[in-house]
């Protein structure tokens, strides 16, 4: 019996971003998968998936793109996120070209479609005051919790990298903390999961993130003074981790008691970031310590100058000025 060819012109996009997710199964960060199994599944299928391959157009998909930013969430609250559009946006466009690779017929593979500028997040960043409090609050009394939030205060790790962060990872004689896992909570696609989601320990987000970062000597010191066993976790002082949603709700319980506003856990590493700009610190050595990939990431999403240093800055120009000079004397 002959095989019947299947008619590639009338294949549908959701048959072909569904084939495309299967092909990144195993060469992709399980979360990764997890996360275009997302897109897919609750956008891109139920919204245009009966769209047929050969005659979707660019201006369509664009017109989708645009939509999703204004009102794409799913319980009808507004927009979608400029990051989850351009992620709706990449997956699109590889699903195209994959397709193409394929011989589907395909009308367009373009590049050129809808990108939406991201919009800067509001941030918070600690005062030096609160900061201040912060810290002494913590120092007052000794806690796995509080002396990783310390951890966290001077050398902004990501949450997840805390509550993978083992005792074994901070090496007692040079100080230096070496972050190699990190904790997330996914979506859990088996078949037969009990539960909606599940924890996962795996690498650092990217290759830039596995990194050696060295603490400051008098938090190194403190830290050797309450040293554990190589395999017990720092957020938890036992073998047994915390999952970064436990992890914000104790931190947001020690703002509270410390009596500073609620904030993310984020607000740390921000707060890191500034600190370091604000005394001078090598950009490029602080942006691998933060693992970014480039400079220009550390100055646009972390860096925020106090209007102090930009006083200080501003006052440089003194010494240009003749009136400035006379006014000094």
């Amino acid at each position: 019996m002959k095989k019947v060819k299947s008619n590639r012109k009338n294949v549908l996009l959701k048959q072909a971003l569904r084939e495309w997710q299967n092909s990144k199964k195993g060469l992709v960060k399980e979360s990764t998968y997890v996360n275009y199994n997302n897109l897919i599944e609750r956008h891109l299928v139920p919204d245009i998936g009966a769209f047929v391959l050969s005659s979707v157009s660019t201006e369509q998909l664009d017109d989708y793109l645009r939509k999703k930013l204004c009102s794409g969430r799913l319980d009808g609250k507004g927009g979608l996120s400029p990051k989850t559009v351009y992620e709706l946006r990449s997956v699109l466009i590889l699903t195209l070209k994959y397709a193409k690779r394929l011989g589907y017929s395909c009308t367009t593979t373009d590049n050129r479609l809808f990108c939406p500028k991201g919009r800067k997040p509001q941030i918070r960043v600690f005062t030096k005051q609160e900061q201040e409090r912060l810290e002494s609050y913590l120092f007052h009394e000794t806690s796995p919790l509080h002396m990783s939030i310390l951890v966290t205060l001077y050398s902004g790790l990501r949450i997840g990298e805390l509550c993978a962060l083992k005792w074994g990872d901070i090496h007692p004689d040079s100080g230096i903390i070496s972050i190699n896992r990190i904790i997330i909570r996914i979506r859990d696609l088996s078949p037969d999961a009990l539960a909606k989601t599940k924890i996962i320990i795996d690498m650092p987000k990217t290759e830039c993130s596995n990194r050696d970062i060295p603490l400051p000597d008098f938090i190194a010191n403190y830290l050797n003074k309450f040293r554990q066993e190589k395999d017990v976790y720092l957020l938890t002082g036992t073998k047994k981790y915390m999952e970064p949603r436990s992890c914000l709700n104790n931190f947001k319980q020690v703002l509270s008691k410390a009596g500073l506003e609620d904030s993310n856990f984020h607000t740390l590493r921000h707060t890191f970031a500034t600190r370091c700009v604000e005394n001078g610190f090598d950009v490029k050595s602080l942006s691998e310590i933060l693992g970014h990939a480039n400079v220009n990431t550390t100055m646009q999403r972390y860096v925020h100058p106090s209007m102090d240093l930009k006083r200080k800055e501003m006052n440089k120009l003194e010494h240009l000025s003749v009136c400035g000079q006379d006014f000094s004397k």
